[in-house]
């Protein structure tokens, strides 16, 4: 496993004790990548009503409770939305509680087992929610697999960092080396995939396969179609440069 190739995801997280319990428990098992997909408080100014940012606050209290592991807040990176702040990443997986269709779904050993395997080829990104209501279906959609924690049935909902550090604690884990293969192709990046599915959308809705009221219904079992092949980065640059021409043909024709 290497470690500088996996990204922890905080989608929208609502504490800053949280935030910084996260980068304690990434520090304690060797992780160092740490993405935040801004919640929009933080556009704002500060609760406290003090000077600068909401943003600037937050991550302030952050550092304090992180201690010793600011220096992976002063790293982690902010983005405004899931899809930037998945760009880079040839494989990603979502933390829910909740069973979802049409995903590969891991408990954590599998997860580590996987991040292991697919670091090797590239970054790989696991995505957490949003402390009161986790990731949405259309979230869970741009992730390649889903994994679960297993907790008590009386009580399934887990705290943000206890759920991040359960995670680290299988990814950070001491496991024997798996046995070398031969150099695969690069996988796709998940940036190039969003780019196809965006001019998917337009071509596929211009031709009025999809139903204007609902287009994401046949593009979400187009998503997993393609989740399940795996392809390359250079199958996807080949997909896009194909609507790209349908595009262009269709102008033409218009003309």
């Amino acid at each position: 496993m290497e470690p500088g190739k996996v990204r922890i995801v905080l989608h929208r997280p609502q504490s800053a004790d949280n935030i910084g319990a996260v980068a304690r428990a990434m520090k304690n098992f060797g992780l160092s990548r740490l993405a935040i997909v801004a919640p929009p408080s933080w556009a704002g100014p500060p609760r406290s009503g003090g000077p600068g940012t909401a943003r600037e606050d937050v991550l302030a209290r952050a550092r304090r409770l992180a201690r010793r592991a600011s220096d992976v807040l002063e790293a982690a990176e902010v983005h405004a939305e899931l899809r930037g702040a998945l760009g880079p990443a040839v494989w990603t997986c979502g933390t829910t509680s909740r069973a979802v269709e049409g995903r590969p779904f891991l408990d954590p050993a599998g997860l580590a087992a996987e991040v292991a395997r697919r670091s090797v080829q590239g970054e790989v990104a696991i995505v957490f929610g949003q402390e009161r209501r986790g990731l949405s279906d259309a979230e869970l959609e741009l992730c390649q697999a889903v994994c679960s924690i297993p907790t008590s049935p009386a009580y399934d909902s887990m705290n943000l960092a206890q759920s991040v550090a359960v995670l680290a604690y299988e990814i950070g884990r001491p496991r024997q080396a798996p046995t070398p293969q031969p150099a695969a192709a690069e996988p796709a990046r998940h940036a190039t995939v969003e780019a196809l599915w965006d001019r998917l959308k337009a071509l596929l809705g211009a031709a009025g396969y999809l139903n204007p009221q609902n287009p994401e219904h046949i593009l979400a079992d187009l998503r997993r179609l393609l989740a399940r092949a795996e392809p390359t980065q250079r199958e996807v640059e080949l997909l896009v440069a194909a609507v790209r021409a349908l595009e262009r043909t269709l102008r033409d024709r218009a003309r």
